[in-house]
């Protein structure tokens, strides 16, 4: 691919330490989902002060920039997510998060400060820019709720944005290594709570009563068989509880048992297979054993997420161009979801990987307190992703 035309890598070069400054203001100050309310404000001041046209409010605490640039072309939009997990951080940094039990475990910090600063570069050469270039700002990815209110609030149509982009840091891959490739890139997710009801009573007579702790953690134990039975060995899908609540004292069998989760498959027919024989399974197995078991989802969930081959081409052309050629390696899809998929299924697109491992330790794994990102992957991040809007802008 040719180069753009405007070449903003100085113009970026010159901002990479106010990058990094906005992303450890971000760290320290992480929020959870639907309550983004500070950095909501942040990003609303600074895409303000760069002459975007803004709008807030959306979803709760989403924010929308639009730049107009001053000749003719598209309108694209860049798409990025900002609140944080509920985690107490275990990594010691003097930018570590000021929130006790709230931290970014998962890059969405880096995620807002490239996008504010890529508006910041680009509103700087309005005047040779082409098109438009709309930034979202979504807020509650981390619980799939953001996505779906944010266009339901119809910010693709009121701003006629044709292709949407957007990038996820990775601890796990190098830094200066970037993952793109159409197709299915992360899996649909469903949360779930079973719950299962039996009959308490004293714990020295169990045969008195329908113990649910032990129905629960037999429903828990064939879950995973479940999963191995619906789905074939070269087909990607998994079940993990992530919480297990029962009981008030120790001598006294409970009522109740709640079991919650999450259910993810590369693929839509695995997803509705699956689902579908859960709730037969947990039926069954609380049925013959005198207990009544109930299966919910949490929300609408969101569907695997899927790259345009178009789109997919652009960017990594761009990634061989910025970073050269084994900088970009297809990379594999991976079990986590992301409500970008959302977007990706109203309009073309392409959401790619780029590396931020740290040096020196084992790489973190997403959702732990001890993650942590190279900061060197921010401003690869912002590079790739300037060549792309503007590639895009221009096609």
């Amino acid at each position: 691919m040719g180069d753009s035309m405007i070449d903003v890598r100085d113009d970026l070069a010159r901002r990479g330490e106010a990058l990094i400054e906005l992303r450890r203001d971000l760290h320290r100050h992480p929020e959870l989902g639907f309550a983004e309310h500070r950095t909501a404000a942040l990003v609303a001041d600074r895409l303000h002060r760069a002459g975007l046209e803004v709008t807030t409010g959306i979803a709760g605490t989403g924010v929308v920039g639009v730049l107009r640039g001053d000749r003719p072309g598209r309108t694209i939009a860049w798409r990025a997510d900002m609140d944080a997990l509920p985690l107490r951080e275990a990594v010691d940094t003097p930018f570590r998060s000021t929130i006790p039990e709230a931290m970014h475990a998962c890059g969405h910090d880096g995620h807002t400060a490239i996008a504010v600063v890529l508006a910041e570069a680009l509103a700087a050469r309005r005047g040779e820019l082409p098109g438009s270039a709309v930034f979202v700002f979504q807020p509650a990815e981390e619980v799939l709720g953001g996505a779906r209110p944010m266009l339901e609030a119809r910010v693709l149509e009121t701003h006629g944005v044709e292709e949407i982009y957007g990038l996820h840091l990775t601890s796990r891959t190098p830094v200066g290594k970037v993952e793109a490739r159409p197709g299915v890139r992360m899996a649909s997710a469903d949360f779930l709570e079973i719950e299962v009801t039996g009959r308490g009573g004293h714990g020295a007579y169990p045969h008195l009563s329908v113990d649910p702790i032990a129905i629960a953690a037999q429903i828990l134990i064939g879950l995973q068989q479940l999963v191995v039975s619906a789905v074939p060995a070269q087909r990607s899908a998994v079940l993990t509880i992530g919480q297990f609540t029962a009981g008030t004292a120790a001598n006294i069998i409970p009522e109740r048992a709640v079991m919650r989760g999450s259910l993810r498959a590369l693929s839509p027919r695995d997803r509705s297979e699956l689902l579908e024989r859960l709730g037969a399974y947990v039926q069954a197995m609380a049925t013959a054993q005198r207990a009544h078991a109930a299966v919910r989802t949490r929300g609408a969930g969101c569907p695997p997420l899927v790259n345009h081959e178009r789109q997919t081409e652009l960017v990594c052309g761009c990634v061989r161009d910025e970073l050269a050629p084994d900088g970009l390696f297809p990379g594999e899809p991976v079990l986590g979801s992301d409500d970008m998929a959302l977007f990706l299924e109203q309009r073309p697109g392409c959401y790619f990987r780029v590396g931020a491992a740290p040096v020196g330790r084992t790489p973190p794994p997403h959702h732990s307190p001890d993650f942590e990102i190279h900061e060197g992957g921010l401003a690869i991040g912002a590079r790739v992703a300037a060549r792309v809007l503007l590639h895009a802008l221009q096609a």
